[in-house]
């Protein structure tokens, strides 16, 4: 009987035993797990991976030389880039390089003057959504920024840039202008320019819209020139207040300020120079009819009036015979926003219209992409959707405060930045387009009640 006692607390004892063992090591397991997650965080942190939180890696050595050594001829063969290098001597320590930008090629155009100099380049976030761009930019050292909206983790990643002695390439404006012409700087600018107290170059690049307009593909053989000028030193940051840095950096983007080197701005290679221009001209300046305006070969015309102009190889509009036609394809886009600007007013009917959405999450938010359709109301208060996203009942709202400026494509889609999302809208009829992004533009100048846009004294 004493034995089998005996047996029974042994027996009881060894499966106490055992499960101390399977506990100890189920918990060596975990703790293995946690210790795992953390080197991995670690690697990413060293790596400097977007969104991470950590600071942003220099551009990869053979990427960017490889880019210059590809990029640079070609830039030269196609637009027979005038970079302007020659007349301007860089600063050695880091420096922050701002430019107008009016086409997808632009960060080349300033980038590779400067090598063997490897900058890094403020990217809008959206790209780093897209293949093969979501693997290139990060080895290129990019840093994803949220368009219009404060973004504390690319500032961040700027200063740990400039403090490890590199630099900058900072597009102030933010997206790619529509008509060629300057679209305006956040009103932060001039704030972050100051808390950065680095020198700040300049890049005015004149040819480029005429060479890639927005409203079309491809390309058209002509000149590009980069004027490189010190806008500010150290000192200047330091003295002059946020608005007197704002208007600077208007007046140098804008052309209006910017000292001119190199050899002038050729005249166009191409056939079919109108072809394309519907997607952002289509109001008709002498019959007032909206989506008449077609394109064929060097004409563009309207089919309600006759109204007709000739894209002459400078890239001017000449009218034939007697039409009324403004002088550039910046000038007759400024006439069409003035025209559509009578329809918004405090007691307005809502403008509605049926669009298809796509809603890309960034990495602050997390999450997967969402599809949908829906109907988008622009009224004096902001953006209204409702509709469907995944198959289940949605509705958005982006007030018109927060909706500065409404990216533009030119086959139609249209973008809206907000609570760390992308809001991609495709509307039924492609043509009605840039008419909503012009729309959403204009009702912020008009009744939001703190603009963020600065033109500086340029006229607009």
């Amino acid at each position: 009987m004493l034995h089998n006692n005996i047996g029974c607390i042994f027996c009881s004892e060894f499966v106490h035993f055992g499960e101390i063992i399977i506990e100890s090591e189920c918990m060596s397991i975990k703790r293995q797990k946690r210790e795992d997650t953390l080197r991995i965080r670690a690697k990413r942190k060293k790596k400097g991976k977007p969104g991470s939180g950590s600071s942003v890696k220099r551009p990869n050595a053979l990427l960017y030389c490889f880019a210059y050594a590809l990029g640079y001829p070609l830039l030269k063969l196609l637009f027979r880039l005038d970079d302007g290098r020659k007349d301007f001597v860089r600063p050695k320590g880091p420096f922050l390089v701002i430019a107008n930008h009016s086409t997808m090629l632009d960060f080349l155009f300033v980038m590779l003057p400067f090598y063997p100099r490897r900058i890094n380049a403020v990217t809008t976030s959206r790209y780093f959504f897209s293949r093969p761009l979501n693997k290139i930019l990060p080895m290129m050292g990019c840093i994803p920024k949220d368009q219009f909206e404060p973004d504390f983790m690319s500032i961040k990643h700027v200063k740990s840039v400039l403090k490890r002695g590199g630099s900058i390439l900072l597009f102030p404006e933010g997206r790619c202008s529509t008509d060629g012409a300057f679209s305006g700087i956040h009103n932060a600018t001039g704030k972050l320019v100051k808390n950065l107290g680095v020198p700040v170059i300049s890049c005015y690049i004149d040819g480029a819209y005429t060479c890639l307009p927005h409203w079309r593909k491809g390309i058209r053989l002509g000149r590009v020139r980069v004027s490189m000028s010190e806008l500010f030193s150290i000192e200047d940051t330091q003295e002059l207040s946020v608005d007197e840095i704002n208007n600077a950096i208007c007046a140098r983007l804008s052309g209006e300020d910017e000292p001119r080197s190199g050899k002038p701005i050729r005249t166009l290679h191409a056939r079919r120079l109108a072809e394309g221009l519907e997607h952002i001209l289509y109001w008709c300046p002498k019959c007032g009819m909206e989506s008449t305006m077609v394109s064929k070969g060097n004409e563009f015309r309207c089919t309600a009036c006759g109204n007709c102009a000739v894209v002459a190889k400078t890239g001017k509009l000449v009218p034939k015979n007697d039409s009324i036609i403004p002088d550039t394809v910046s000038d007759w886009y400024v006439e069409q926003a003035r025209h559509l600007s009578q329809e918004l007013s405090e007691d307005m009917e809502p403008i509605i219209g049926t669009v298809n959405i796509q809603v890309t999450p960034s990495g602050k938010s997390g999450g997967a992409m969402q599809t949908g359709r829906g109907e988008l109301v622009i009224s004096p208060k902001g953006w209204a959707f409702e509709g469907l996203l995944n198959g289940e009942p949605a509705e958005l709202f982006f007030p018109v405060e927060t909706v500065p400026a409404v990216p533009f494509e030119y086959d139609g889609d249209f973008m809206i930045y907000a609570h760390g999302n992308i809001y991609r809208f495709m509307p039924e009829y492609p043509r009605l387009g840039l008419r909503y992004s012009l729309l959403g533009e204009l009702a912020h100048r008009k009744f939001s009640t703190r603009s963020v846009i600065t033109h500086g004294h340029v006229k607009t």
